[in-house]
């Protein structure tokens, strides 16, 4: 009788680690072609592509010339990182021109709005943690102008 409970109590051991491995387990790879990402217009102007983490999320952003991004803020940092074109940026009381090649921190809860300066601008955003408000669509600053 024994031995039956041994293999009952293993079998109920492999599917408890079962179940908990797949709540619990390592973050898979993931590979992304912007071009081929869907593209979501925010607003007139400007389109989104993002793909988000466990713990952070990507926006490549393209701009039109003029087009400006309303005055918000969020619980995350930002990074964002002009690849093209220029903005004038808002980031509290500061105003900045950042261009192509340059790269701007903004702290978390930090009112900030952009201004493209060129058509096609790209602005490479990253944040941290990961945008929510963008996963479940609750993101309604963009609605704002």
């Amino acid at each position: 009788m024994k031995p039956v409970l041994y293999n009952q109590y293993i079998i109920y051991l492999i599917i408890i680690f079962t179940v908990f491995a797949k709540h619990v387990h390592a973050q898979k790879i993931e590979h992304f072609t912007v071009d081929k990402m869907p593209a979501k217009e925010m607003m007139h102007g400007v389109t989104l592509r993002s793909a988000s983490g466990a713990n952070g999320t990507f926006g490549y952003f393209t701009l039109k010339n003029g087009v400006t991004v309303p005055m918000h803020s969020h619980a995350n940092e930002q990074y964002s990182f002009i690849l093209k074109g220029s903005v004038r940026a808002t980031i509290g009381d500061t105003m900045m021109i950042v261009s192509a090649g340059q790269m701007v921190l903004i702290p978390a809860m930090v009112l900030h709005s952009f201004t493209s300066l060129e058509n096609n601008t790209i602005d490479l955003d990253f944040f941290a943690p990961r945008r929510e408000d963008w996963i479940n669509g609750t993101a309604d600053y963009f609605k704002n102008k």
